[in-house]
């Protein structure tokens, strides 16, 4: 529950933050740039280095050396892992301060003239060579979480990267009091971009500090090392590979939807704000559940008990459901209240609330997909198969870029929707793909999850009337950006309302193990705090 809440405070933040650029910079070709040029960095870190994967990777070891107490030996395995990642991450850097503006570029063919789409590719390279510093931080950042993981610290672990989405407000503040107007792409000023730039790096070195003083805290001095002459060090990056594999394909998917995005002036902040969206919902209900999933599949299945290996994996498959499809659903009934409440400044014309109302929208099914991919692969992990989520991944890319490459046939205004729609669609074969894969291998549970369906296609069906009629009615009473914000909330509020007490009339167990879950979490809560009294 603290990972749960410091990410959503994470989240609401980087929420803010994107709402503040298109506020700022507006739907404009520099707006792009900038979203597109701070979003590599990340892409490449979770792409190369496999994110998240990059700390559990290191937990276990850690956890043992630090059980034995031998600090000199997790400083050298952490140290040795983040060496060798170093050493990768600054060739992919340079590789993509080449070739990132070539791309950019080359997205927009047809569609931009001549001057302008030089000046973005100049503007663009500018902006990478400030900000793809950005991924040697958050290896930093990455290793300096799984010492305090390791040590069982999870707050500020879970805090910090708030932290930086607070410090890149002040930066796009102080740009906004100091540049005020909106240049044309090839008129910007430089000092405007370097202030873009350095700050935007400067706020993921705050990030990565805060982090390195945690692990510092936690016992263990965090500093590059030479790993790759450590054995223990080259076992976990050969074990990494092939879920690497799954990350980087998933990193070339988003990569594909910021630049397809860039057709159209403030389609790439747009298109950031659906996916951030759905990944909300990702981070909070499809993660937590497939991590609680993971050790207790992981036993069954060392034990060779096969129906409770499916009863468990049937449940988690349900919670998923029971958790994504009514919140992908509402996405799309509250798309417009969500793009008057988040456009605002100059992303708040009528062409930048269309923008966000479709994106969020169109990337809105890619909750369930996404969703249902991650406690699948979680299954494949917990049966130590990582090649099956590998396999596909790469279906659901290749469906991706087939249908994606619409975008090039269709308006400007219609290019958010096609590549949303077949973001989602892609997520959906994928983790169908998967779930016909491991049904083979674990055997059949489709009729253990057909009550789950019933019970959560009625509810959701039927929350959908009172959250639509509040959602569009209220704002006809209040004509004002805080009576959309009103229509969202109330909105969001009823359809919940509604769907659980369907699910309750229907005693739904998915209900009562939440409700179950919660109540012993606050009972712990409880005694832990009592303990410290």
């Amino acid at each position: 529950m603290t990972i749960a809440g410091w990410t959503l405070v994470s989240r609401l933040t980087g929420f803010l933050r994107l709402a503040v650029i298109g506020a700022v910079l507006g739907p404009t070709l520099l707006g792009n740039t900038f979203q597109f040029a701070n979003s590599l960095p990340n892409l490449v870190y979770y792409g190369f280095l496999a994110g998240s994967l990059f700390s559990s990777l290191l937990v276990p070891p850690l956890v043992t050396t630090l059980e034995r107490g031998d600090r000199h030996a997790a400083a050298r395995i952490a140290g040795g892992f983040l060496g060798v990642a170093l050493s990768g991450l600054a060739l992919a850097a340079c590789a993509a301060v080449l070739v990132g503006p070539l791309l950019l570029r080359l997205s927009d063919v047809g569609l931009q003239a001549g001057t302008a789409g030089a000046a973005q590719e100049r503007v663009a390279r500018l902006l990478l060579l400030l900000l793809m510093p950005q991924v040697l931080l958050y290896a930093l950042a990455g290793t300096a979480v799984a010492v305090m993981n390791a040590r069982r610290r999870f707050a500020l672990a879970a805090a910090a990267p708030a932290l930086e989405n607070v410090v890149l407000l002040v930066i796009l503040g102080l740009t906004a009091l100091l540049y005020g107007s909106i240049d044309p792409i090839d008129r910007v000023p430089g000092g405007k971009l370097v202030l873009l730039g350095c700050g935007a790096t400067a706020a993921v070195g705050v990030h990565a500090a805060v982090q390195w003083w945690g692990a510092r805290r936690a016992g263990v001095t965090v500093r590059p090392r030479a790993g790759w002459r450590d054995p223990e060090v080259r076992a976990l990056a050969r074990r990494a590979m092939p879920a690497l594999g799954v990350a980087a394909l998933a990193a070339l998917q988003m990569l594909a939807v910021l630049l397809l995005a860039n057709r159209v002036p403030g389609g790439v902040v747009a298109a950031e704000m659906g996916m951030t969206f759905y990944q909300v919902v990702v981070a909070l209900g499809a993660a937590p559940v497939a991590l609680a999933l993971l050790p207790r599949l992981a036993r069954l299945h060392a034990d060779g008990n096969r129906r409770q290996f499916q009863d468990a994996f049937a449940r988690g498959v349900a919670l998923i459901l029971f958790v994504s499809v009514p919140a992908a659903v509402g996405y799309v009934v509250l798309a417009r209240p969500l793009a008057e409440v988040l456009s605002v400044g100059r992303m708040g014309s009528t062409a930048g609330v269309h923008l966000v109302a479709t994106a969020i929208a169109a990337f809105a099914p890619a909750v369930v997909g996404q969703g249902l991919f991650h406690v699948l692969s979680y299954t494949c992990y917990a049966r130590q198969d990582t090649r099956t989520p590998l396999r596909s991944m790469t279906v659901q890319t290749g469906v991706f870029v087939v249908l994606a490459s619409g975008a090039f046939l269709v308006a400007p205004t219609n290019v958010l929707a096609v590549v949303g729609l077949s973001f989602s669609t892609a997520t959906l074969v994928g983790a169908a793909h998967l779930g016909v894969r491991l049904r083979r291998d674990t055997g059949k549970v489709g009729g253990r999850l057909v009550p789950c369906l019933r019970r959560v296609a009625a509810g959701t069906v039927l929350m959908i009337p009172p959250a639509w009629a509040v959602a569009f009615l209220v704002p006809r009473w209040i004509d004002s950006r805080p009576g959309w914000l009103i229509a969202a909330v109330t909105a969001a509020l009823v359809g919940a309302a509604v769907f659980l007490l369907v699910q309750a009339w229907w005693r739904a167990p998915e209900l009562a193990w939440v409700i179950g879950s919660l109540g012993r979490a606050r009972r712990r809560a409880d005694v832990a705090g009592g303990d410290l009294g």
